[in-house]
């Protein structure tokens, strides 16, 4: 993979990096990373602590540089300084002066950014409304809770409009509510074009957004892939519109869980039960539009932590066959 792939807006080939210390053998905070993001993307960046997750995103950035390998971000080197005006970034830990208001942190972003000047307030109170901050604009950042910090963050992020956006731990000190409110905001600015690439220990969240992921332990690359070719079908599960109450009634009774929808609709899981498949099957031919069927897919969380489980009983046995 010597060439930079057509479509890719984030490429690693072989990245590595090694912190050493004196007299004592260098550890790998990333030991040959390989991946790839293909535009339009929501890529999840996932492993524990310790996995190299920031590392990869500090090296994507250029904030830190790798002991060896590529890393091409947009179709160029990561340390091509011009690229970085198509990117949106925040960092895990973002650090804001406590004495500016939010209004004036991202004029002064803008400024950097080299937004023009005739559209830049414009802007600034457009993505205020987008995080959910505009009643605090006048507010200093001091005064802000850690989840108003992540959104001011956020702001500063998509204020470029950039056509890839690189978030580590975005989730982190956000309720549910405000969980829900960047999730949405991650998927609005997909359809409008930019890339997202972002980690987090959330794998809920994670799962219901993301089209792709990575799995990372230990600086070294478990897998990777579209999520739902990752995650094992676990049988099929049947969404019945409202208003179709003699269908529900001949399915719910082969139905292994059900679950009621605020608009009224029903959601049947009807797990391995070929009968019952076979049933919505043909009640969806005689009534077109009363009833969606759709696989089902195992847990990401569970998929996570049984990745991680293989990785440690083959480190294990590698460990004792060299002992």
């Amino acid at each position: 993979m010597s060439a930079v792939m057509e479509g890719a807006v984030i490429q690693t080939e072989n990245l590595s990096k090694v912190y050493k210390r004196w007299f004592r053998p260098g550890t790998f905070a990333l030991n040959n990373l390989t991946i790839t993001v293909p535009r339009g993307s929501i890529f999840g960046f996932l492993g524990p602590n310790g996995a190299g997750k920031t590392t990869t995103i500090k090296i994507l950035m250029d904030l830190i540089k790798a002991t060896s390998g590529k890393a091409y971000v947009l179709g160029r080197p990561s340390s091509d300084v011009e690229v970085k005006a198509k990117i949106g970034f925040l960092p895990d830990s973002p650090a804001f002066s406590p004495q500016l208001t939010a209004r004036e942190f991202l004029n002064i972003c803008a400024k950097l950014l080299r937004l023009p000047p005739e559209g830049r307030p414009e802007r600034i109170e457009e993505v205020l409304e987008t995080v959910k901050m505009a009643d605090h604009a006048k507010d200093k950042i001091g005064s802000f809770s850690r989840g108003m910090l992540q959104r001011i963050g956020v702001a500063q992020a998509i204020l470029n409009k950039p056509e890839l956006l690189i978030l580590d731990e975005p989730l982190l000190g956000l309720d549910p509510f405000g969980r829900q409110e960047f999730k949405n905001i991650i998927l609005e600015q997909q359809k409008r074009g930019t890339s997202v690439f972002f980690s987090s220990h959330i794998l809920s969240d994670v799962q219901e957004i993301c089209n792709r992921i990575a799995i990372l332990n230990k600086g070294k690359l478990l897998c990777t892939g579209p999520l739902d070719d990752l995650l094992a079908c676990s049988g099929t599960s049947v969404t019945i519109a409202p208003g179709h109450d003699d269908i529900l009634k001949e399915l719910i009774a082969m139905a292994a869980g059900t679950e009621k929808q605020p608009d009224g609709a029903w959601v049947l899981n009807l797990g391995r039960n070929g009968e019952a498949v076979r049933r919505a099957e043909e009640l969806s031919v005689k009534h077109p539009g009363a009833l969606m069927i759709s696989a089902m897919h195992e847990n990401l969380e569970e998929f996570f932590f049984q990745t991680l489980e293989k990785d440690r009983a083959a480190n294990g046995e590698q460990e004792h066959e060299q002992a």
